[in-house]
């Protein structure tokens, strides 16, 4: 796969996530068997944000020329969704969430060895 189509599709999935958990963060999660109290609604808001943060990112540095920035970009992304999986994993295991949530884990692994074979094997 070459690297503008993996960050074309790296940015729909941030984004498609980042405004589900902006607009309607409840009904986002709800498939993970997960409920929300306000505070948890606030900072899943703020998640979406992020998201967006991300896809945007994704979406301008794909047609960028090749360069440190692009590489620092591809390292830090790949860092983020190691590190994210974790207390995904923990949310599972400990009941937070149900089975529905191994796909965000999968999703996240996907995404990780992209930018892992992007930004440090490339």
């Amino acid at each position: 796969m070459q690297l503008p189509l993996f960050l074309l599709l790296a940015a729909l999935n941030e984004a498609i996530f980042g405004v589900g958990f902006l607009l309607a963060p409840a009904f986002t999660v709800a498939p993970m068997g997960v409920t929300m109290n306000p505070a948890g609604l606030m900072i899943a808001r703020i998640l979406g944000a992020a998201l967006i943060f991300m896809a945007l990112i994704f979406w301008w540095v794909r047609s960028a020329p090749a360069g440190e920035a692009k590489t620092a970009v591809m390292r830090a992304a790949c860092i983020y969704y190691v590190v994210s999986a974790v207390p995904i994993i923990m949310g599972i295991t400990s009941g937070l969430a149900n089975a529905t949530t191994w796909g965000t884990v999968l999703i996240h692994a996907l995404l990780a060895f992209g930018f892992f074979v992007f930004g440090f094997r490339k």
